[in-house]
């Protein structure tokens, strides 16, 4: 009898220690797929910033496709290039204006959100073109969240501002 008891209890601690693991595992991997795509749109963005700066009276723009499949593409002059599939599984939430909108508004935002800048603004070369906003990353399986902040209080030079946590609004 004592051998039973013995091996039940071994067999409910294993039991909590798995579901801790797979508790810590599932929280691990949705914490990579944030940092990657956050990490994903940011060298993006500063790629597509540079290229506005270096080529004069362009504006490039980089798009960030949501729902299933959720992509990231650079723009030129509102033309889009191939989508690079961002980690599944992450939430975005973007306040930036829409894909079918001019210079600012929501326009086709339930597809994808731009970022854009251009070499010719009143701010100088590089700086912002259309809306200030924020993009926020989260996951599911994580509490971290990334954001992607441009304008607002840091102005219209072009310069984005990346967030964690709590300091995402």
């Amino acid at each position: 009898m004592a051998n039973l008891v013995e091996t039940m209890v071994s067999i409910v601690i294993a039991g909590e220690l798995a579901a801790l693991g797979l508790l810590a595992g599932t929280g691990l991997i949705g914490y990579a797929k944030v940092t990657a795509a956050h990490v994903q749109l940011v060298q993006t963005a500063k790629q597509s910033r540079y290229d506005a700066i270096v080529n004069y009276g362009e504006v490039r723009s980089v798009a960030i496709f949501t729902g299933e499949k959720p992509a990231i593409s650079e723009c030129l002059s509102g033309v889009c290039g191939t989508k690079i599939p961002l980690p599944s599984g992450v939430d975005i939430k973007s306040t930036f204006r829409g894909i079918d909108a001019r210079v600012a508004g929501r326009a086709g935002s339930n597809v994808a959100t731009l970022i854009s800048w251009s070499s010719e603004t009143n701010s100088g070369i590089g700086g912002s073109y259309g809306q200030h906003g924020t993009i926020t990353f989260s996951h599911p399986w994580t509490r971290k969240k990334f954001c992607l902040v441009r304008g607002g209080a840091y102005g219209n030079q072009g310069e984005v501002v990346i967030k964690t946590d709590r300091d995402c609004r």
